[in-house]
């Protein structure tokens, strides 16, 4: 039997700082290489995780793209469904002035570039594949790095305690 805490970890990678700095520094490595406008690690669930780089995007803090792209990828990959595939790894889209570049890192984040119509989409895909190679091992050893000790854990009744807490503000939904 997997306790409370294992299983929130499972779901969800834990980032500590210096995991941040280690994938911040192969974003920038990766967008000062290839020219990209902007290089951003997200979680599936549309979570940003790091950003570096600016984008001519309305949204400056790159939020709505990571909901946006998360959401893109999981409709894209029911299509790779249809067609007898288990999924795309690899997602490509390209504007007349801004085009972007999805991959599936592992099983839980996506890399994000994007770059503007004067880089050649081969530069990005071949230096995507290096950036992906490096974030898949930063990821990996996020993965298999015990709980900090130090941290508050999950007891188990927090459940119940979290729904009599929310009883007591709310009424009893």
């Amino acid at each position: 039997m997997v306790s409370e805490n294992e299983a929130l970890r499972l779901r969800r990678l834990v980032f500590y700082t210096a995991d941040i700095d280690r994938i911040n520094a192969v974003l920038l490595t990766f967008v000062r290489k290839s020219g990209a406008t902007s290089a951003l690690l997200i979680d599936q669930e549309g979570h940003l995780v790091a950003r570096q780089g600016f984008s001519e995007a309305k949204s400056k803090d790159g939020s709505a793209m990571a909901a946006l792209v998360a959401g893109s990828f999981a409709s894209t990959r029911e299509v790779a469904k249809l067609l007898g595939e288990s999924e795309f790894r690899t997602l490509f889209h390209q504007g007349p002035h801004q085009s972007i570049s999805v991959i599936l890192i592992g099983e839980r984040t996506l890399q994000v570039a994007v770059f503007p119509s004067a880089v050649k989409p081969g530069m990005v895909q071949v230096l995507g594949k290096e950036l992906a190679n490096q974030l898949e091992v930063i990821l990996a050893e996020a993965a298999k790095r015990p709980p900090d000790a130090t941290q508050p854990q999950l007891g188990s009744g927090f459940s119940d305690a979290m729904k009599d807490q929310l009883d007591n503000l709310f009424g009893n939904l």
